[in-house]
Order: C-alpha cells, then sequence, then structure tokens
C-alpha cells in the first residue's frame, strides 16, 4: 500500500488563490465607482429650436461699443448722451428681455464697463455677452 498517491502526475488547478484576487478586484471596483461617478451639478439651457421665426431673430437687441466712443444698439449708430434715452425706449416694459454685448478688443476696460453700468441702469437687467473665437 502506498501513501501520498503514486506515478502520475496530477494537473488540477488550484483556484482558491484565483477567486481571493477576483474578490479583492470586485471589492475594489465596488467602493472606486461611486467616487469615479461623482460630477458637478450643470444646468444646462434647453437647446434651441432649430427652425427660428424670423420675429425672434430680429426681437434681439445687440449692444455695440466701438473704438472712439462709437455706441450701437442694433445696427443703429446711438450718440452718447441719447444712449440712456434709447435703451429705455427699446426695452419699454420688457426689462427681463435678455440684450447681448458685443465689445471692441480695442475698447479699454473702463469704457467697456462704464457702457455695461449705463446700459444696466436703464433697463438692461439681462446682459449676455457676444465672445468671437479667435482664428
Amino acid at each position: 500500500m502506498q501513501v501520498g498517491g503514486g506515478g502520475s502526475l496530477q494537473s488540477n488547478i488550484n483556484v482558491t488563490p484565483l477567486v481571493d484576487v477576483v474578490l479583492v478586484l470586485l471589492i475594489i471596483f465596488m467602493v472606486i465607482t461611486p467616487v469615479v461617478q461623482m460630477g458637478y451639478l450643470v444646468r444646462v439651457p434647453p437647446k434651441a429650436p432649430a427652425n427660428l421665426p424670423p420675429s425672434a431673430i430680429q426681437d434681439q437687441i445687440i449692444l455695440r461699443l466701438l473704438p472712439d466712443n462709437r455706441m450701437f444698439i442694433n445696427k443703429d449708430e446711438i450718440p452718447p448722451d441719447q444712449f440712456p434715452q434709447r435703451i429705455r425706449e427699446v426695452l419699454h416694459g420688457n426689462q427681463s428681455k435678455m440684450v447681448f454685448f458685443q465689445g471692441s478688443p480695442e475698447v479699454d476696460y473702463e469704457s467697456t464697463m462704464k457702457f455695461l453700468d449705463t446700459a444696466r441702469e436703464n433697463g438692461a437687467k439681462n446682459i449676455g455677452i457676444i465672445v468671437e473665437a479667435a482664428q
């Protein structure tokens, strides 16, 4: 009688270390997954409809400030002394309307801020800034 198995080799795989490694990886992924999925809550504006009616485009108000203190409301040049009155007329009764500002790189910061402050004091409460990408 022989003890300890005899003459032939046995090729059985010991799966205990494999199971240990898989369980450790499972625990690691379970701990890391909530951390990776954490993000920042961002409120994104709704997508604009593809076919805007022409009246929506015409109702936009774009304020422009160019060098030499030239001021425009849409495409109309306005003298600086008449600008406050004209902005009030354009925003007549609709101060919540979005107004867009397009500045020039040649205009200094102080003049731009004075222009925007004047617009805000005269009814433009929601001002968006038009930024053109440099090419």
